[in-house]
């Protein structure tokens, strides 16, 4: 005979975990769709220098560039942001565009059509995580109901 509940978690902490990973998602899907938003109504292009490439599940190319008002900055062009073709190595030159009022965000490769793939599986996730954790939360505290209204013999 297995003890009531013990094989799954408390809906409480099911819940208050859900709600930390809601939280979480709606925070990354805000930063990426605002930073894809700033680089479409106000950005600026500048040539910057690539100073490396990560490579790897999160592969990234990282410029140096100065901003029209003279700042010598340094970021990373967006995932999927890239260019079509060879990727660029250490030492080229890159044509980007950045955020002037946030130029350290992800920049975009300006030869790179615009991308929200990001953006757009973020909301996804959060869509589905806004939908999935409370009912999956709501099944779980009818499940424990059931449990603790079963009699012995019902148990077996």
């Amino acid at each position: 005979m297995r003890r009531s509940g013990s094989s799954r978690p408390s809906p409480v902490l099911f819940a208050a975990l859900g709600a930390v990973v809601i939280s979480v998602l709606v925070v990354a899907t805000w930063q990426v769709w605002s930073n894809d938003n700033a680089l479409s109504e106000r950005g600026q292009q500048a040539s910057g220098r690539v100073v490396k490439v990560t490579t790897g599940k999160n592969s990234r190319v990282h410029v140096e560039f100065r901003t029209a008002d003279g700042r010598q900055v340094r970021s990373t062009i967006g995932q999927g942001d890239e260019a079509p073709g060879p990727r660029a190595k250490a030492g080229d030159l890159v044509a980007i565009i950045y955020d002037p009022l946030h130029p350290e965000d992800d920049l975009r490769d300006a030869r790179a059509p615009e991308n929200h793939k990001v953006a757009s599986l973020l909301l996804g996730a959060t869509v589905l995580a806004v939908v999935a954790i409370p009912a999956a939360t709501w099944a779980g505290i009818r499940a424990r109901r059931r449990e603790r209204s079963a009699t012995p013999a019902d148990q077996h």
